[in-house]
């Protein structure tokens, strides 16, 4: 059964932005050590940033929840598997939510391509 479905959409400038206004700082807050140690390993790693972006937003619209209830950015990691599939993992708060909302599948898309990036999500129950 699905329990939700997420989209999101983000200009890779908007993070390209915030990162050169609020440096370190913002990818802090943000993203993960380890979200963050796979962008820079890329050519154009604020591509790789704006879709994790995306996929964090598209997460929490799928699961009906948005950045409430005590929900954290880095609450919601976007990694790859060898095959290079991205995937989400829980943490913290909505880790608990997900759990209490019986989740059994998160399927993750994300793309980008020049200034944009995008992300869909959908939560099985």
């Amino acid at each position: 059964m699905i329990i939700g479905i997420g989209i999101d959409i983000v200009s890779v400038s908007r993070i390209k932005d915030a990162e050169k206004r609020w440096g370190r700082r913002f990818l802090d807050r943000v993203f993960t050590e380890r979200e963050i140690k796979y962008a820079m390993l890329h050519k154009s790693p604020h591509s790789r940033l704006a879709a994790r972006f995306a996929a964090k937003e598209a997460m929490t619209k799928a699961m009906g929840t948005g950045f409430t209830g005590g929900i954290t950015w880095k609450d919601i990691e976007v990694l790859n598997k060898d095959s290079g599939r991205p995937e989400i993992i829980l943490h913290g708060k909505v880790r608990e939510i997900a759990e209490s909302m019986e989740v059994r599948g998160i399927h993750l898309s994300i793309s980008h391509d020049g200034d944009y990036a995008v992300a869909q999500v959908v939560v099985e129950g």
